[in-house]
């Protein structure tokens, strides 16, 4: 089933509908956008402890570039008074990846990402940026990492053990691209350890979610083969002294991880994307077994394709009733839109539902709103332009 997000192509030439009133009745659905109308990139949305929704991003800003973005909206999906706000480092370009929110909002976030530098005419360096916020996103401190090469964080979580906070991403060694994982005290001031998980024929290689678990984290990740063609998913288990277990998960030539969601105590579902042998890009969602930090048990329970279509899992939850709501990317005849697919709770796939109109729709990730249904975070682009998008839906995705 196919559902249109009523996109007109005027839409990313008028002021975004984020803060038009809806009532309370039509809270358990509705469509919101935000950004300045040129190109605006969702990444992370999280339900805050009060029910609204916090996001975070990349925002173009007329005549300064790229930056960090955080909105704040209330239930409805409207923005709360103060927000957008942006984040740089001595005006360079930035963007977020993901975000940690601390005490369901109260504590403030975390903003994980990166900031690019300058390096001559044509030369772009991409250092680590961090950025701590206050509950209203006023700024609490920022800090920066890098090498002489790229480096950037694509997720994060809080430490096991302490007030800190875990980062998983990559790092560009002599032009290769490597996993990377540090910690960073509760102030932002590196940890002096680092997880090195080194593999030399590595090329393509990041990770690229971590989870807390409480006792352990996991991090998913994607892994050149050794002595051969192609990537798979990696599963790294630790804890704060970064000595990791691992495990391969290896169904086809060219894998690459995404996520990862607890279904019951020690399993968890992995999930992922491939290039299956009719060249088209598929989902993959793999169940992991685990009794301490060892990984006993994997096997893949689902894969999410379509005929003369490419399909891009981004990001899995569990629903409240059992099943597991996967949000993606389905591109079709040069065409894109969000895709929804669930999950029973043996891991059985349903109906796959799309949302799409005018111009092309990503999704980027979802979540729970704490009084039901779901909601999707995506990019909606039109021509040249893009705006971040906000999908409100009832709890089996119908608008």
């Amino acid at each position: 089933m196919k559902y249109s997000l009523s996109i007109i192509a005027l839409l990313l030439l008028l002021v975004s509908s984020c803060n038009q009133e809806i009532s309370p009745e039509q809270a358990d659905r509705f469509i919101k956008f935000y950004g300045n109308s040129l190109m605006d990139e969702a990444k992370d949305i999280e339900v805050l402890s009060d029910g609204s929704y916090a996001i975070c991003g990349t925002d173009s800003v007329a005549g300064e570039g790229k930056r960090m973005v955080l909105v704040v909206t209330d239930k409805y999906g409207i923005m709360k008074s103060g927000f957008p706000k942006y984040y740089t480092e001595e005006g360079y370009e930035s963007g977020a990846n993901a975000m940690v929110v601390r005490s369901g909002g109260s504590r403030g976030f975390l903003l994980v990402g990166f900031v690019e530098r300058p390096m001559g005419r044509d030369s772009i360096q991409k250092d680590i940026f961090l950025v701590k916020t206050s509950s209203s996103g006023e700024l609490s401190w920022t800090r920066s990492y890098g090498s002489m090469e790229d480096e950037s964080v694509l997720h994060a979580t809080e430490m096991i053990s302490s007030g800190g906070f875990m980062l998983a991403g990559y790092q560009v060694k002599r032009g290769k691209t490597d996993i990377m994982i540090m910690g960073v005290s509760e102030i932002g001031d590196s940890i002096k350890l680092g997880l090195n998980y080194n593999n030399p024929f590595s090329d393509n290689a990041a990770a690229t979610y971590i989870l807390n678990t409480g006792d352990k984290y996991l991090a998913i990740c994607t892994y050149d083969k050794i002595g051969t063609d192609g990537t798979d998913i990696l599963i790294l288990s630790f804890d704060d002294d970064l000595s990791p277990n691992d495990e391969i998960l290896d169904e086809g030539s060219y894998e690459v991880g995404r996520a990862i969601v607890e279904d019951s105590t020690n399993r968890y579902l992995i999930l992922g994307n491939r290039i299956n042998v009719s060249g088209s890009s598929e989902g993959l969602v793999y169940l992991i077994e685990t009794s301490g930090f060892n990984i006993t048990k994997s096997s893949l329970v689902a894969t999410i394709d379509e005929t003369n279509s490419d399909l891009f899992a981004e990001r899995i939850v569990k629903t409240e009733d059992g099943r597991f709501a996967i949000v993606g990317t389905r591109q079709s005849n040069g065409n894109s839109d969000i895709f929804l697919q669930f999950l029973q709770p043996d891991y059985q796939k349903t109906e796959r539902l799309i949302y799409g109109s005018a111009g092309n729709q990503s999704g980027a990730d979802i979540d729970l709103p704490a009084d039901g249904g779901l909601i999707m975070l995506g990019t909606n682009e039109y021509g040249p332009n893009s705006m971040i998008s906000l999908v409100r839906t009832g709890d089996v995705g119908e608008l």
